[in-house]
């Protein structure tokens, strides 16, 4: 039975910005990486049959899938209706097994130089690159593999629910708290997924986990609360109210009982692992807000100045800064930015008050003020231009700034793809930070960031410098990857 949510609609003074944008990097990463996949492993069986590499390979991978994949043995071993065009598809789309007989040495120069080109060829698709597999887990796999899909069929669906559940939860929890419990779910998918299968060779692929964390989310925000649901069984459809929580262990019986008896290639389980940690972060996100309810009932709420305070005061301020009174209006506007720190007029008065003096400590910890404003709210980028602007014209430059400051407003522009303003202050980090912890993981942001902007000179020198700067992390062995698969 399909079970949707139909209590909330579609906000207009809120539209759903983030949902919007999850189902465009999930359709955008499936157009780019993955559209190609069919045609590679096309051709890579074409060629594997004119090879004739199947006779050669058949009994190997029966002895790879005895030692290492029982339940796929237990199904190909004497099985004589097995077509060869299936086993072909078992044996290419197999990873570890392209690696497991690469090893081998009991093969003639020849068959070594057929596989290597079928391995190449291979090395291509989406599958290879960007699938988790729990045989060799990857904090870069664990992420990426929440946006690759195993079929047109597959990203459909996962876009419906998607849309379907995140609009209703970006409502809400707010952008922020969705995207977080939407991370959080795909990680917690991987690794129920990893704890639960008996295959660990088998790749999980698809964002199934962290949507199905958006419908635990659901259910939890609401509770015991009646939902109006619509419901589809067979030919039957129409609304229904029920206990959100009740809900939730639906759910969960469905993907469990699935799992048991379903012989297709879905995840279930990692389905499970989604659905409890996303029920789970929105239970705790609950209690944060009623935290805080209480607290500005008990202690914020008598303190509330009047309405009008604010702009009395701002007012005040102007005036003395018309009547050259530069620290009164200067004391005023500081105080006018701890009241409401979103307010970008308040900040703009008060940097023409601290640029009278630009060398001096107060100037240079507004600048430093304004560039983490902008990191979060883009109405401070034109203002962040200027204090950058005066910082450099004054001969100061980006050394008054903090490495962590310099580091998100980097990250920031890479995350916009305004890499070419990102470059400059990069490579300012990296000549006077590099010790700095999260410089590598800002590099190889910028280094993918180059490569997907058609910069690949920029890219290669990126990856070059962590493979060589950071060899033993784990950015550094990603960026080796990547340069030997781009080379």
């Amino acid at each position: 039975m399909l079970l949707l949510p139909a209590e909330n609609g579609i906000s207009k003074k809120n539209p759903p910005y983030l949902t919007i944008a999850l189902i465009l990097v999930n359709i955008i990463a499936y157009i780019v990486l993955q559209t190609n996949d069919t045609k590679v492993f096309s051709d890579a069986s074409e060629y594997y049959v004119q090879a004739d590499l199947l006779e050669k390979e058949k009994s190997v991978f029966e002895d790879y899938a005895l030692e290492n994949r029982g339940e796929l043995y237990q199904s190909i071993h004497n099985n004589q209706f097995l077509p060869d065009e299936y086993l072909i598809q078992l044996i290419l789309t197999d990873k570890h097994f392209t690696q497991y007989i690469t090893k081998l040495s009991t093969y003639s120069l020849e068959w070594r130089q057929k596989r290597e080109k079928v391995n190449d060829t291979l090395e291509e698709t989406s599958l290879y690159s960007y699938a988790y597999y729990p045989s060799e887990p990857s904090i870069f796999t664990a992420f990426t593999h929440m946006f690759m899909h195993g079929g047109i069929e597959h990203l459909l669906g996962n876009m419906l629910f998607l849309f379907l559940f995140g609009f209703n939860l970006e409502l809400l929890l707010g952008r922020g708290k969705t995207f977080a419990l939407y991370i959080v779910s795909g990680l917690a998918a991987v690794t129920f997924f990893s704890l639960t299968t008996t295959d660990k060779y088998v790749p999980l692929v698809g964002a199934s986990g962290a949507i199905a964390g958006l419908m635990g989310g659901f259910c939890g925000w609401y509770g015991l609360k009646n939902i109006r649901y619509f419901y589809w069984l067979f030919v039957i459809f129409d609304y229904v109210k029920l206990p959100a929580a009740l809900v939730f262990f639906y759910f969960l019986a469905k993907e469990y009982i699935m799992s048991t008896i379903s012989d297709d290639n879905v995840a279930y389980m990692a389905h499970f692992g989604g659905l409890v940690a996303g029920f789970a972060c929105a239970l705790i996100f609950k209690c944060v807000l009623k935290g805080r309810d209480k607290e500005q009932v008990e202690v914020k709420v008598p303190l509330a100045q009047p309405a009008n305070d604010l702009k009395t005061k701002y007012d005040e301020a102007c005036l003395a800064f018309q009547q050259l009174e530069f620290d009164k209006a200067r004391t005023l506007f500081s105080q006018l930015i701890e009241r409401d720190p979103l307010n970008i007029d308040y900040y703009t008065k008060l940097y023409a008050l601290e640029k009278i003096n630009p060398s001096s400590q107060t100037f240079n910890e507004l600048c430093n003020r304004i560039v983490l404003r902008n990191v979060k709210d883009h109405q401070f980028a034109k203002l962040t231009d200027v204090a950058l602007g005066e910082l450099t014209g004054n001969g100061q430059g980006l050394k008054v700034l903090p490495a962590e400051t310099l580091i998100q407003y980097s990250s920031h522009l890479v995350k916009k793809g305004q890499l070419h303003q990102a470059k400059p202050v990069i490579n300012f980090v990296v000549k006077h930070y590099d010790f700095n912890e999260q410089v590598p993981k800002l590099l190889f942001q910028f280094g993918l960031a180059c490569e997907q902007s058609d910069d690949h000179m920029t890219y290669k020198k990126v990856f070059t410098y962590l493979s060589k700067k950071h060899p033993e992390t784990f950015i550094g062995e990603e960026a080796k990857k990547a340069l030997a698969k781009s080379s």
